[in-house]
């Protein structure tokens, strides 16, 4: 139950300010229930006290009052397409999905910009700024696009291209509200170190209100091209780090995906990859999809369309590619690894990983369903971020193990990965998903971010010395900073 701060439980047929719509109550126009909730996956689920739905800056600065009166945390959560237990809480959930308004695009002194609220999915952003006048678009985005900015942004996620690196690289300002109450602005000109902590805050300085991001106009397209080379032609040879290096380079963007299985529920290993590569432009883009109707290529449902070939498509289009039915929904465990200047070390990653999930998938009928995928993107100067490195042209490789919801075993077997990951290739895990479970990772996060966790640590003090936004899976970062 909530308490008023004029000492009254709610829900209460008798306090005044209270209207209960079950399974809603509103307490001073914000709606809020005693709903559960769970993550995308189904794999996480949390019983708060109090789930909100705001829509507004006031209603956010009522859940902080109310917070802040009853002794209660706050976490936010999205479309919950995260693995970790960054958004569990069993005090104050808020979910922002009714707040997803677009301000009008600027252009500035970075170019073009768009200040959206935290609720505005992929999808949302994508058609207003196709809309506009001139047309614009994110130059690099996250796969899905029924995801939220707020979930995007706060955990440091990222697209296919190398030079826009990540998501939180786009950021030109963010306005949080803090434990406090109040709204704060940060920019790279107001105070570069505390910009640098709210870009990937893991949602520890506050409520985030508003984002500005870096966009661009689509005078130039992205040609599309997708090949299905064989593993041996792509990781083979003594120069193969190399010749893989020069071809990320040599694209604006490129996706690695592999399925362990030639054809669908057949015992024949995979001996191919399929490798989706982005090119800009200037070529006016196809209104039709030219594989529309066409039988598939893959013996594969979750690939079913892909198709070897070059498209020329706007920028959304072109980034955001249907992959799995729509239906089912899988887990995920994925980490940074900083690429060797000869790339050899990621060739052996992926290989070890091939055989690696390939035991895995054939040990039982029902491990049939995983994948593995890889993007290579340049560092970000964030220092939360995963990529974060003083060298703006070091090249990560965001790899990912995945497999169909409720597969046996994969916890275990993604654990065993991302641990393999932190021995070998000192590997930082990526914070949406799966890497709470590793023995001593915190430990070794604390080690591995160092002096930048002490400093993120110190700002984050500055809005929340009371811990308000701090939960089980960040607790053990932050202990005795």
């Amino acid at each position: 139950m909530i308490e008023s701060r004029a000492g009254k439980t709610l829900p209460d047929q008798d306090a005044p300010q209270v209207a209960v719509c079950s399974p809603l109550a509103i307490l001073d126009g914000v709606s809020f229930s005693g709903e559960s909730w769970t993550n995308w996956s189904k794999s996480l689920e949390a019983k708060p006290t109090a789930t909100w739905y705001p829509r507004s800056l006031a209603d956010l600065q009522v859940i902080l009052r109310e917070a802040k009166a009853n002794n209660k945390k706050i976490r936010c959560a999205g479309t919950g397409h995260s693995w970790c237990g960054g958004a569990v809480t069993g005090d104050y959930l808020v979910l922002n999905h009714s707040m997803n308004k677009i301000h009008e695009p600027k252009e500035t002194n970075h170019g073009w910009t768009v200040t959206i609220e935290t609720g505005v999915t992929v999808a949302e952003l994508d058609a207003a700024l196709r809309a506009h006048n001139p047309p614009l678009a994110v130059p690099s985005n996250v796969l899905p696009i029924d995801v939220r900015y707020g979930g995007i942004l706060t955990m440091g996620c990222h697209g296919p291209s190398v030079n826009a690196r990540s998501m939180c690289d786009m950021i030109t300002e963010m306005t949080i509200l803090n434990a406090d109450g109040d709204l704060v602005t940060y920019s790279e000109a107001k105070d570069p170190e505390a910009f640098s902590a709210a870009c990937v805050n893991l949602g520890l300085l506050g409520i985030i209100y508003t984002v500005t991001l870096k966009v661009e106009t689509m005078n130039t397209r992205l040609r599309v091209k997708d090949s299905y080379p064989t593993l041996e032609n792509l990781l083979d040879g003594p120069d193969a780090g190399l010749k893989l290096k020069a071809r990320i380079l040599n694209n604006e963007g490129t996706e690695f995906l592999y399925w362990p299985f030639k054809h669908f529920m057949k015992p024949d290993q995979n001996d191919a990859i399929w490798i989706k590569e982005w090119e800009r432009t200037t070529e006016p883009a196809e209104s039709v999809n030219p594989h529309e109707g066409r039988p598939p290529m893959i013996d594969n449902p979750f690939f079913s369309t892909f198709h070897v070939g070059e498209r020329v498509l706007e920028t959304p289009d072109a980034l955001h590619f249907q992959l799995g039915d729509g239906v089912t929904t899988v887990s995920d465990a994925g980490a940074a690894i900083k690429a060797d200047s000869d790339f050899k070390n990621i060739v052996q990653m992926f290989k070890e990983l091939v055989e690696k999930n390939w035991a895995f998938t054939t040990s039982m009928p029902e491990r049939m369903g995983t994948a593995l995928e890889m993007r290579i993107i340049k560092a970000s100067n964030k220092m939360m971020s995963p990529l974060y490195d003083e060298d703006p042209e070091a090249l990560y490789c965001l790899v990912n193990v995945m497999a169909a919801s409720g597969t046996p075993g994969f916890e275990d077997y993604s654990i065993d990965i991302v641990q393999n990951w932190i021995d070998k290739y000192q590997a930082k895990p990526h914070w949406p998903k799966m890497w709470e479970k590793v023995p001593g990772v915190a430990t070794y996060l604390r080690r591995e971010y160092g002096d930048r966790l002490v400093r993120f640590n110190r700002v984050r003090k500055t809005q929340d010395p009371q811990d308000m936004f701090v939960n089980d899976t960040w607790k053990p970062l932050l202990e005795d900073l």
